[in-house]
């Protein structure tokens, strides 16, 4: 029994191992299939292009320009302040904002005896200045210009009837001097030494013996004697070098109020420290007196205005428009009389000198400021043309212009951005607040040869078109190097390489690059279940041209081990 039992055992293990193997076999076989059928899809999806994915362009003539676009909100422009005294109080005030007021209207009245206890303070300012005034007058400056120390004249600025004040802002001095003796110009040549004796010629004609005094680099400085020659004259050295003559050890003497009477010396001559070069008059009228003066008239301008506010009782609109704010109201002090606000000056928007109780838009212009990337802001002028778009009044385009470039830079986010304020006219529609965007054009042309931007291929170093298509192939052909202008991120201008006509053709550009496996198996294919298998051992399937696993290439690949 034994003996007959194990013949048996043994057909068994050979029919479960036959049947095994033909198991694997069958499975090896399918994936091959899928496999090949795989590769077959690839090929056919993915190594040839439709035709239906090549564009074509015909290159035409059109305007085209550049952009540099933000959005903000308006704001009204040029608004006029209605202001009072401080220290002057208001009893009625009769706008509200948004009311539409003309030249002339009644805005507000005053309390009268604010007026009169601001005028008392005023006439106190002006006793008080008036005083100032007699002792400044007393404080006298010299009436005359010295040298100071000894030297030679070689420059006068100033003469007879000039301001002492003005000749000096303009020329820097009164009277120049020179101290060493020396007048000194600078050549470039590598020819000179220290100590080297050089010939001067002015432009007169005279001629001047010098020497090296000193040499930096290629710079070479010559003295020659101060006693004649003239300051700023063009000399000539050695008949071979042009250059401009200079003081070499110059002193200025300024002086800062007074007219000038009488010039009392001469060029080239020479001078002690007491030799008086100028006389003057008007001395008396220092730097001082005429600031005190200054704030006199603003104390005169500010009393004429408390005394009209006196006898008128209150303030009127100097414009027509439409009162774009009026004073706070919120203040614990302020209550409503008969329909009308009632406030004093502390509520008001106010100055060291004055009170805001009323702001009135002439509605002429508004603005809208917009923010720059750092890369555009070098591309703005004042003056650029710009359209403006506003969504909440309807398609319209209005003009504007860039009126305003503030190159103070601010950052967020690592941005860095600056602000451009564009001003247009307004319209009755057009209120502060609404949100506008703006377009402004910094570079443009009229009659410039364009074509799709997706046409045109670019390297480092150049750019090209393609000018034919095979349809056979797919291929695109006949390569031509083209230059280009601008573009506005949709056409491009071709300067050079192109003649309106030509045709240019490129292939439909697409985000769409992913794969998917399972719509090619229909769905019902899952390779992760054949987790047992080596499929390193068949090196002729592989698609990836190297190494095992069935790499498809391009990042796709089959499960492994």
């Amino acid at each position: 029994m034994k003996e007959t039992a194990r013949p048996r055992q043994a057909a068994r293990r050979r029919r479960k191992i036959r049947n095994t193997i033909i198991l694997i076999v069958a499975i090896l076989l399918l994936l091959a299939a899928a496999v090949f059928y795989l590769q077959r899809q690839v090929q056919e999806n993915y190594a040839t292009t439709d035709e239906d994915s090549v564009l074509s362009a015909e290159a035409t003539v059109g305007s085209i320009s550049t952009t540099v676009s933000g959005s903000g909100t308006l704001a009204s422009e040029d608004t006029e302040d209605v202001t009072i005294p401080s220290g002057v109080e208001i009893d009625e005030l009769y706008v509200e904002e948004g009311d539409s007021v003309e030249e002339g209207d009644l805005l507000a009245t005053i309390d009268t005896s604010s007026v009169l206890s601001a005028l008392s303070d005023v006439q106190d300012q002006l006793d008080e200045l008036d005083e100032e005034l007699e002792e400044a007058s007393e404080d006298e400056v010299s009436s005359t210009v010295t040298a100071g120390v000894s030297g030679r004249v070689k420059a006068i600025f100033a003469e007879a009837g000039d301001d002492v004040a003005t000749v000096v802002y303009e020329n820097g001095a009164l009277v120049l001097l020179s101290l060493d003796g020396y007048m000194a110009v600078d050549i470039e040549s590598s020819d000179y030494e220290v100590g080297d004796s050089v010939t001067v010629t002015t432009s007169d004609g005279d001629d001047y013996t010098g020497s090296v005094s000193a040499v930096t680099g290629t710079v070479v400085t010559i003295l020659i004697t101060d006693n004649g020659p003239e300051y700023g004259d063009t000399v000539t050295v050695d008949d071979s070098y042009t250059s401009v003559l200079y003081i070499h050890e110059p002193l200025k003497v300024t002086g800062y109020a007074g007219t000038v009477k009488k010039v009392k010396t001469s060029l080239n001559a020479k001078v002690s420290d007491t030799t008086t070069l100028l006389t003057l008059t008007d001395t008396s009228y220092s730097a001082n007196y005429d600031q005190l003066l200054t704030q006199r008239a603003e104390l005169e301008e500010l009393y004429q205005t408390l005394v009209k506010l006196y006898k008128d009782g209150a303030v009127y609109a100097e414009l027509s428009g439409t009162v774009d704010s009026v004073t706070d109201t919120s203040d614990s002090s302020s209550s409503s009389v008969s329909g009308y606000y009632y406030t004093t000056a502390s509520t008001a928007t106010s100055s060291d000198d004055e009170t805001t109780i009323v702001t009135i838009d002439p509605d002429e212009t508004m603005s809208v400021s917009i923010s720059v990337d750092e890369t555009d802001i070098l591309s703005l002028e004042v003056g650029q043309e710009a359209a403006i778009t506003i969504e909440s009044i309807g398609d319209d385009t209005y003009s504007g212009t860039l009126t305003e470039i503030d190159e103070t830079a601010t950052s967020s986010g690592g941005v860095t951005v600056y602000t451009a304020t564009v001003t247009l006219d307004k319209t009755e529609q057009m209120l502060s607040g609404m949100t506008a965007s703006v377009y402004i054009t910094i570079e443009g042309t009229d009659n410039a040869l364009l074509v799709p931007e997706d046409a045109v291929s670019q390297t480092s170093s150049t750019a090209y078109v393609y000018t034919s298509y095979d349809e056979t192939t797919g291929e695109l052909g006949d390569m031509v190097e083209v230059t280009t202008g601008l573009s506005n991120g949709t056409y491009i201008e071709i300067t050079s390489g192109l003649s309106e006509g030509d045709t240019v053709y490129y292939f439909e550009s697409s985000s769409d690059s992913s794969f998917d496996f399972s719509s090619m198996m229909g769905g019902g294919t899952d390779f992760s279940s054949f987790s047992g298998s080596d499929f390193s051992s068949f090196s002729g399937s592989d698609f990836s041209g190297g190494g095992g696993g069935g790499n498809m290439g391009g990042g796709m690949s089959m499960p492994g081990n």
